[in-house]
């Protein structure tokens, strides 16, 4: 990334605008939208002795502005390159257009064996064209995402538009340790720094979490999603050598509550206990 590009993207992350000078056209253009970024390593191949921003060469104001940070790395895997591999040619077989003409052709014969005469008239009951490649359509898409994608815009429309939940009865004591702990790690491994960016990024987090459950408040299973994917982000961006220290130490906050299950758990066997209790009173 060179130089005029870390401006234009300063600026539309920061200010969230765009100046366009170009063609004797001078403007600025509102960027009020989520970026999603994508970086190759230098060298092409990812070397973990090192840091995600010596990897990428990306300077460390950039990279404290994005909310979550994921290293994909392109490991050897037979079982997983199978799988892969399947998957992108069942998609180019579906989505192939004489796949269609194919399948609609044989709907065509079907139909024909299915004409009946009746006083003489012949009465067929033959769909359209376009129905049928309607039917096709859809049928490719629940093969792909149980979810139709009519549906699934839908609901991102109204969750981004009619859901704002709120930040009610959070544990702020827990969110404050996590930042301090982030804060302690990045100095003493010399990692990029921690900001009140990061902060902001957990809440944005637990928020987008809330949103996807179309709920009002932000619960406190949507706070500790929200850490823990931030702590992973935090880690996976790490060299190899500091990355098992750091998930040690943060294991308190990415492993789940045993205290809180043991808990919920006495709780439905005291339920259960009294349930033939009520029962009985109930009858009598």
């Amino acid at each position: 990334m060179n130089d005029q590009d870390r401006t234009s993207i300063h600026e539309a992350m920061e200010q969230q605008s765009i100046s366009i000078s170009k063609a004797g056209i001078v403007t600025t253009l509102q960027a009020r939208c989520s970026i999603v970024a994508a970086a190759n390593p230098i060298g092409g191949r990812y070397n973990s002795t090192l840091n995600l921003a010596q990897n990428v060469n990306l300077t460390e104001p950039i990279l404290s502005r994005f909310d979550i940070l994921c290293v994909v790395r392109d490991l050897v895997n037979p079982e997983v390159d199978e799988r892969l591999a399947s998957f992108v040619i069942d998609s180019h077989i579906r989505s192939h257009p004489l796949e269609d003409d194919e399948a609609g052709d044989d709907d065509d014969a079907g139909d024909d064996d299915e004409m009946k005469d009746q006083d003489g008239d012949e009465q067929i009951n033959v769909k359209s064209r376009r129905e049928k490649l309607q039917e096709l359509q859809k049928k490719k898409e629940q093969e792909i995402s149980p979810i139709p994608q009519d549906f699934l815009m839908k609901y991102i429309h109204y969750a981004r538009s009619r859901c704002f939940p709120r930040l009610n009865e959070m544990d702020m004591d827990k969110v404050s340790r996590v930042y301090a702990d982030l804060r302690r790690e990045s100095n003493s491994t010399g990692s990029f720094p921690i900001t009140v960016r990061h902060l902001e990024s957990i809440l944005r987090i637990a928020e987008a979490f809330a949103k996807m459950r179309l709920s009002e408040y932000v619960s406190s299973s949507d706070l500790d999603r929200s850490i823990k994917v931030s702590i992973d982000s935090f880690v996976g961006a790490q060299k190899v050598s500091v990355r098992k220290q750091l998930q040690r130490s943060f294991m308190k906050y990415t492993l789940p509550n045993r205290r809180n299950n043991n808990h919920s758990a006495q709780q439905q066997q005291q339920q259960q206990q009294h349930q033939p209790q009520h029962r009985e009173t109930f009858v009598a």
